[in-house]
């Protein structure tokens, strides 16, 4: 049975992402602390365009009972209510890898930590500590492996760390036993984009601490507009979209609305009365404008009448575009419930961030 969901859709631009944290934009040392000493290591990597890249790679599968940990450097919350961390990397295929017994692995665990500063988390500096003090956000696993003989796909994986309220955080990647190169993290949040709706402007909104938060932003009308139903608000989904509109403004008189329903424009009101008035009078002559004043005023609510039929109009198509966008999400609703019925039988004790695409690589994997 399909799922419909009827949502009033603002239409927009596209969701803003602010960026915390990118390790491919870092042309010197990430120097991110490693515990124990012989597990994780920093090295330098190229990409298909010859750009240089700070990573980090552990490949110590020979060697059993392996718990390396990798801990990034202080992140700062800002708006954040819950980030989304990208990882990109590449895996060693097991089978390839002779003499290792059954302790090599093809997964790794990312890890984060909430503090009000960077000072508080010194005292993590051993694996046993770290285990203690860290939350699991998701085991990692590879799509894709690689062996000596051919080269592999890099993965590409996302994954959602919240509700946050510190004032920042340090991610932790924990090692078991694999042979892993970590390409790059970015850590990033989602923001809903100002906008003019209805005659009223929202502010940028940051989304919501869970999945299914919606996050209310108070509106105000734009000039030469009034509040026509209250209270003015909108609702930021977690993914950077505006949705369920309440109340809106109207024009004050005089004034008329865009076709976008962005603005207040032009003194409807008194251009008529300038332009079709005086031409009535003028052509009756002086004789007959006292006796004939209320034909002038017929007139001029005709002219009124005309003014507001146009506006009609255009709320009406403002309507329609609305319900065809409220269709189009639905459409997708639907669509992305049928690819998560699926994941949801195999999902564990946390939530898994949607994949955000990026252009597929081929970069050789490295062995220590």
């Amino acid at each position: 049975m399909d799922f419909w969901l009827f949502l009033w859709f603002v239409p927009t631009g596209l969701a803003v992402d602010e960026v915390l944290m990118d390790t491919r934009l870092e042309t010197q040392e990430l120097n991110w602390l490693v515990t124990p000493d012989g597990g994780w290591e920093e090295a330098v990597a190229v990409d298909k365009k010859f750009n240089t890249m700070r990573t980090y790679r552990v490949c110590n599968v020979e060697i059993p009972n392996q718990d390396n940990w990798l801990r990034s450097g202080f992140v700062q919350r800002g708006a954040a209510q819950q980030v989304y961390v990208e990882l990109r990397f590449t895996v060693r295929d097991c089978d390839s890898i002779t003499n290792v017994g059954g302790g090599c692995r093809e997964t790794f665990a990312l890890y984060h930590r909430e503090s009000d500063s960077e000072a508080s988390a010194d005292s993590d500096r051993s694996a046993a500590q770290m285990k203690a003090t860290y939350l699991k956000a998701q085991d990692v696993t590879a799509e894709h492996v690689f062996s000596l003989s051919r080269t592999g796909k890099v993965n590409k994986e996302t994954l959602r760390i919240g509700p946050l309220a510190k004032a920042g955080f340090h991610l932790a990647f924990r090692d078991r036993g694999a042979c892993v190169n970590l390409l790059s993290v970015r850590v990033l949040f989602k923001k809903c984009p100002p906008v003019v709706a209805k005659l009223a402007r929202f502010p940028e909104t940051a989304a919501g601490p869970r999945p299914a938060s919606l996050v209310v932003a108070q509106g105000a009308c734009v000039a030469n507009a009034e509040e026509a139903t209250i209270p003015l608000k909108l609702y930021c989904t977690s993914e950077g979209d505006w949705v369920l509109p309440h109340g809106d403004c109207s024009c004050r008189p005089g004034f008329q609305g865009n076709e976008e329903l962005t603005a207040c424009t032009g003194q409807v009101e008194d251009r008529v009365t300038a332009s079709v008035v005086p031409q009535v009078e003028a052509d009756r002559g002086p004789a007959h404008t006292a006796r004939d004043r209320p034909c002038s005023q017929l007139e001029d609510q005709n002219a009124l009448l005309r003014a507001n039929q146009r506006l009609l109009e255009e709320q009406a198509k403002a309507l329609e575009y609305a319900v065809r966008a409220a269709r189009t999400l639905n459409a997708s609703l639907n669509a992305l419930l049928q690819r998560l019925r699926p994941a949801a039988a195999r999902e564990g004790e946390t939530d898994q961030a949607p994949g955000m695409a990026e252009d597929e690589q081929q970069i050789p994997g490295d062995e220590k």
